[in-house]
């Protein structure tokens, strides 16, 4: 193949545009991270050539700062914390107290990122210091051998804390020393148990600065209260069901530990008394005892002179009787814990009672007299049942309409009566003839 100039001419027009494309990719290479554009190739300020402008007031612990050139290709944070300090000037250590922390979002298509962020903490009434500070990146405790913000301080006069200027009228150095007095870090628990088993917590705050309070208890029970500078108390109440093990803590100190105990001023629960009685009746002396619902078990013995005892236990709105078969001389001793009727009781027979016909028989060996219906044809029975003799009790008939008869003297004494009436009207019919008869004549 001849060599021609136009041939050489390509080969040497394809060498260079090799070369060229050689040397521009590792020119893009060399811009990876936060500062390549993003996918959408929305233009974007790479992180550290943004520029900001802030605004600061360390006493009232606020802070603002605006991004001036965004939106960013990465993230930037700021943090703005208040820390308790020995001193009004710079000395260490130093606590956090509160802190607030916020961030540029890098840009997205679509998306609008917002170019003001805002910043509030609270701050101790006593020596304090206030930092605002690029990064999330917070120091705690400060100390002497603690690293330092340095430069990350906004407004700082180098490095990335330069790359923020004053608003109009707000000064330079977003940061503060401060205040007045030590702080003091006094939180204060008092429990106080009730007689229900509950146990209520009142929590106190006599800090300089806002105290949060962490409270656990059994079966899980977890609440949290934060109070500010003498804010007034607040009582949370842990219920009997979890009221042990309770513990209330401070920002890491543990400021009361215990369980519910019983007060010592708690009233006794009310307890009814139990309500006894006895009766004589007839058949015997029975005595009554009814326990109320809000009483207490009773146990009782009811001993008899005749007899065995008995002993019965009455619960809670039980009632039980006792009872005793009447006897001659019949008394019953009570003990236990009926108060109301420890002691004898004497059985009295009521006036009401029916009287036995036959003195001396007892009323079971008259029922059993009673009961037997040959008692009558028996001699033994007839012996027992009268000592009057036979001769003297006239034997009972019956007539025909039913009516039983008249026998005896009393029959006697009437058929006499009957006898001499005829003989009179038999001597005044006599008479009566005698003269009708005179009369004819």
């Amino acid at each position: 193949m001849r060599n021609t100039p136009l041939r050489r001419a390509a080969v040497l027009a394809a060498g260079a545009l090799l070369g060229l494309a050689a040397l521009a990719t590792p020119a893009y290479a060399t811009n990876p991270g936060q500062d390549e554009q993003p996918a959408g190739g929305r233009d974007c300020t790479p992180v550290g050539q943004a520029k900001y402008e802030h605004s600061f007031n360390g006493p009232a612990g606020t802070a603002s700062i605006r991004l001036l050139n965004g939106p960013l290709c990465g993230e930037q944070a700021f943090a703005l914390v208040a820390y308790t300090a020995p001193s009004a000037t710079f000395q260490t250590p130093q606590y956090v107290l509160d802190s607030s922390v916020d961030s540029f979002k890098p840009a997205k298509d679509g998306v609008l990122t917002p170019s003001v962020l805002d910043f509030k903490v609270e701050v101790p009434e006593c020596y304090t210091q206030v930092d605002f500070v690029f990064g999330d990146q917070i120091i705690n405790p400060l100390t002497d051998k603690s690293d330092r913000y340095n430069d990350r301080k906004v407004g700082s006069a180098g490095g990335e804390g330069a790359r923020s200027k004053p608003a109009p009228g707000q000064p330079r150095n977003a940061w503060y020393n401060g205040g007045a007095g030590t702080c003091k870090a006094e939180p204060v628990v008092e429990a106080l148990p009730d007689c229900e088993g509950n146990v209520t917590l009142k929590l106190i705050n006599r800090s300089t600065f806002s105290a949060p309070f962490v409270i656990t208890a059994d079966g899980g029970f977890t609440k949290t209260e934060t109070l500010k500078v003498r804010q007034e108390p607040v009582t949370v109440t842990v219920p009997a069901a979890n009221a042990k093990n309770i513990k209330v803590t401070s920002r890491g100190a543990e400021l009361y530990s215990g369980s519910w105990s019983k007060p010592e001023d708690c009233k006794q629960p009310e307890v009814g008394t139990p309500e006894a009685n006895y009766t004589s009746t007839c058949d015997g002396l029975t005595f009554t005892v009814k326990n109320p619902e809000n009483g207490q078990d009773v146990t009782a013995v009811f001993t008899p002179n005749k007899g065995a005892a008995q002993t019965v236990t009455v619960k809670p709105a039980e009632t039980k009787t006792v009872s005793f078969p009447a006897a001659e001389g019949l008394t019953v001793t009570v003990t236990g814990d009926l108060d109301v009727l420890n002691g004898e009781v004497k059985w009295t027979k009521p006036a009401d009672c029916t009287e036995n016909p036959n003195p001396g028989t007892s009323t079971s060996a008259s029922a059993s007299a009673s009961a037997s219906p040959s008692a009558s044809a028996t001699p033994t029975a007839s012996a027992s049942a009268s000592e009057t003799p036979a001769a003297a009790t006239p034997s009972p008939s019956k007539s025909e309409d039913g009516e039983l008869a008249l026998t005896g003297a009393a029959a006697g004494s009437i058929a006499g009566g009957a006898a001499l009436l005829l003989v009179v009207g038999a001597g005044l019919f006599f008479l009566a003839r005698r003269r009708k008869v005179n009369f004819k004549a």
